[in-house]
């Protein structure tokens, strides 16, 4: 029996949540090993439940209405052969449809089957507390591009511990100890684990754009919005790593443990090696081995750069990088300097091991837009956001904090 077009439609619309829920659960097995041989048979029957149901809407299908031309275009059924579950997200395609019904405000009868690749079955990241409100799966390039612009905007950010787990999540960490030295000469490593939960907010950037850009050139247009997105949300994950509450909000930031009472943040008047030393000596290893200085720019050429050891001998060290104009890395008495325009306090300094900050972030970055706030500007309002926290382990321990006293 034929299938009219409201059911083939329906049929679709069931076939990709379960093609979606399908890769859901072969990415829980493959990220997931530790599981029991019970879960790990549950999944499995529901992954041979859904394969048969997907045969079943496959064979219906084959009854669906042939393609009709209207003026041009392509209604009912059509044959997008070269998209396939793994390549739709990075096809040109599928983001020029992406973009399109942001901007119509619906999607097409032309680009439904497109948008159907990328159809998302859930749109709740955090066990239902944090709602993302996007339906469809953000393109691979836009993706790309915004991480490489946090990248760019948040260096501190992008050197930190992150895990992608979806919602909130209780970590098991491991620290070292003191060793224990036996009688019989050998010495014994020992180290502690903590259980650390972590939970995820929505870390948002929202811009106001007018709709002629995106008529111009969706390319042009992908680009620009995932620069203006990506470097609002790099800054301000900075500014949650570094001056995140440490008790009021799913982000605890690395400087704000650090000056909870007793406080651990100190002052300095005077930036010279011996300065320096003092500062290295009070992160222990491991974490003072692999110690990372964090300041602003400015703070590094005013207070740092000129800086000379008793033998007169520069202790910062320039490495130019290649294919950059102008890029260089810079040390500090050997370690790597990064840095960020969050620091909160004149002149302040930071020296620690940014690893053993952690970040649990999901992996859906999410894109949203609202037409009707801006109608009669012919302008649309864009969001963009992603869900992440974060929290320092033994800030106090792995972790130096000195501010200008101004004498």
């Amino acid at each position: 029996m034929k299938l009219t077009q409201k059911e083939a439609a329906e049929l679709r619309r069931e076939k990709s949540e379960l093609e979606q829920k399908r890769l859901e659960l072969k990415s829980k097995v493959k990220n997931h090993r530790d599981m029991s041989t019970e879960d790990m048979n549950e999944v499995a029957d529901n992954l041979r439940s859904m394969s048969e149901r997907l045969d079943e809407i496959n064979e219906r299908l084959q009854e669906a209405p042939e393609t009709e031309k209207r003026g041009g275009f392509m209604f009912g059924k059509q044959n997008h052969s070269d998209l396939t579950e793994e390549n739709y997200r990075s096809s040109a395609k599928y983001r020029d449809a992406f973009y399109r019904s942001y901007l119509n405000g619906k999607i097409s009868e032309a680009d439904a089957d497109i948008m159907a690749f990328g159809k998302r079955s859930v749109t709740d990241m955090n066990g239902e507390s944090v709602a993302s409100g996007a339906e469809y799966l953000v393109p691979q390039t836009t993706l790309d591009n915004v991480y490489s612009v946090i990248k760019q905007y948040g260096r501190l950010y992008t050197a930190i511990t992150k895990f992608g787990f979806t919602g909130d999540v209780s970590l098991p960490i491991g620290t070292t100890e003191a060793p224990t030295e036996n009688p019989d000469g050998t010495v014994t490593l020992n180290f502690t684990f903590t259980e650390v939960k972590i939970s995820q907010q929505a870390v948002v950037a929202t811009i106001v754009v007018k709709n002629l850009l995106l008529r111009n050139s969706i390319p042009a247009f992908e680009k620009f919005l995932a620069m203006e997105i990506g470097k609002y949300i790099g800054i301000l994950l900075e500014n949650y790593v570094l001056n995140g509450a440490v008790d009021t909000s799913t982000f605890q930031g690395i400087i704000a443990a650090l000056k909870v009472a007793p406080s651990a943040a100190k002052t300095y008047s005077l930036m010279d090696w011996q300065q320096i030393a003092l500062i290295c000596s009070e992160v222990e290893s491991p974490y003072g081995d692999n110690a990372t200085w964090v300041m602003k720019r400015s703070t590094f050429f005013k207070r740092f750069f000129a800086i000379t050891d008793a033998a007169g001998k520069p202790l910062v060290s320039v490495l130019p990088v290649q294919g950059g104009p102008g890029q260089s890395n810079y040390l500090i008495a050997g370690q790597p300097v990064v840095f960020t325009s969050q620091m909160p306090d004149t002149d302040s300094v930071l020296y620690g091991d940014l690893s053993t900050y952690i970040v649990n972030e999901s992996e859906a970055f999410v894109i949203e837009a609202n037409a009707s706030e801006k109608f009669s500007e012919d302008k649309t309002v864009w969001r963009g956001k992603l869900y992440s926290g974060g929290k320092p382990l033994f800030a106090k321990n792995t972790f130096a904090y000195y501010s200008y006293s101004g004498t």
